[in-house]
């Protein structure tokens, strides 16, 4: 007999919500959750034989398939319906399993595609040593490679931390000089974006009028310790948690299914470009209602005083924003404030409450929310993460 409620299923979340990536899976699985009305209780693990040791009678997991050995274990046991997750289109899965996955090659198309709306021709990529051997990152650099000529493209993977204390990585620096003006480079994700832009204040290369970055992951933490706001990819995670409760709650609903084994692989497309200081803007109204944004959000404007500055209705703004950058003015709004009160936070100078103020929330308590509901932390979380991550050698 069953110990909770017959109507109430307990699910296994075998992510590690320090990580971005898996934050926004998370994110999207409750988003289903919730809007199917499932009376879900979610565990969250980082490692599948503890979960398996220390949750009572779970209904289904979702796994990331890092774990490759465990989830082997894991689908073995067939007690179980199992959806895994993954970084890579590459991963290995058990067989019968479903595996949700981010489009690594539809990544570096829409990089290279904003980096060409705003009329740049030479492109680069780099990475840093640690990722080389990541299936994510493989996946990334050969999209890369297949999309753009060797004429017009270069490769470069990190050997060391430039920014460490040291003269840094020689090799890295020597191939950051040699790369031409007007140049973009596509770092395989923000943390690899943040390591170039060091290097450039280093060298005394302008950004973006010299070299265009755009990073991959929008990762809230990079961003707040990097130079430039940094302009990211927005991975398709919040869609890849959503699918992967869905096709969960299919398997749980028909078990028999799940028996005979009918999994789907599918590649989950990025969200879209937050562009940021690191990159050209691609379209002038665009810039205008960004530059607007930028130079006003502290002062609590709404979508419709955007819409009025660029002489437009708002329905006209909202479909500029979404097809540009995938996301509404509003969001665009709320990413302004997040960003100055990270920066602000970060300083140690002013209370949260002055922080709010500032910033343009209405009060204390809604940024709490607006910081719990779009990072998955509260402000003083995001503060002791930041600080920890610091401490961890600056991110990585």
């Amino acid at each position: 007999m069953r110990s909770h409620a017959s109507n109430t299923s307990r699910i296994v979340l075998v992510l590690d919500p320090g990580l971005t990536f898996h934050r926004e899976v998370i994110a999207g699985v409750g988003a289903f959750s919730q809007a199917a009305g499932l009376k879900w209780v979610f565990e969250i693990e980082t490692n599948i034989l503890k979960a398996l040791a220390s949750v009572r009678e779970p209904d289904g997991f979702i796994v990331d398939t890092d774990a490759s050995e465990e989830i082997e274990f894991l689908a073995s046991m067939k007690r179980h319906p199992l959806v895994c997750i993954s970084s890579a289109v590459s991963s290995a899965c058990p067989a019968g399993v479903s595996l949700l996955a981010s489009d690594n090659a539809a990544l570096i198309e829409i990089a290279i595609q904003h980096l060409r709306d705003a009329g740049i021709t030479n492109f680069a990529f780099f990475a840093k040593a640690k990722y080389r051997s990541a299936l994510w990152a493989r996946e990334r650099h050969d999209a890369f490679c297949a999309n753009l000529s060797p004429d017009s493209a270069s490769v470069c993977w990190g050997t060391a931390d430039p920014v460490a204390g040291s003269s840094g990585d020689e090799e890295m620096l020597a191939w950051l000089r040699g790369v031409p003006e007007r140049t973009g480079i596509i770092a395989v994700n923000d943390s690899s974006a943040r390591e170039i832009l060091h290097a450039c204040n280093a060298l005394g290369r302008k950004v973006p009028e010299d070299i265009a970055v755009v990073g991959i992951d929008n990762d809230p933490l990079v961003a707040a310790l990097a130079p430039l706001p940094i302009s990211s990819v927005i991975q398709g995670a919040h869609e890849i948690g959503r699918k992967a409760a869905e096709l969960l709650h299919c398997c749980m609903r028909d078990k028999s299914k799940s028996e005979r084994g009918e999994p789907v692989r599918l590649a989950i497309p990025p969200r879209g470009v937050h562009p940021a200081a690191t990159s050209p803007k691609t379209c002038l109204v665009l810039r205008d209602a960004l530059e607007y944004i930028a130079g006003h959000a502290a002062a609590g404007i709404k979508s419709e005083q955007v819409a009025d500055h660029l002489g437009m209705s708002r329905t006209t703004l909202e479909r500029l924003f979404c097809e540009h950058l995938g996301y509404s003015a509003h969001e665009e709004i709320l990413r302004t404030r997040i960003g100055m009160a990270k920066q602000l936070l970060l300083s140690h100078t002013l209370s949260t409450a002055e922080v709010a103020q500032r910033c343009g929330f209405r009060t204390q308590q809604y940024m709490h929310v607006v910081f719990k509901r779009e990072l998955g932390l509260s402000p003083r979380e995001f503060l002791l993460q930041a600080e920890q991550h610091s401490k961890d050698v600056v991110m990585d």
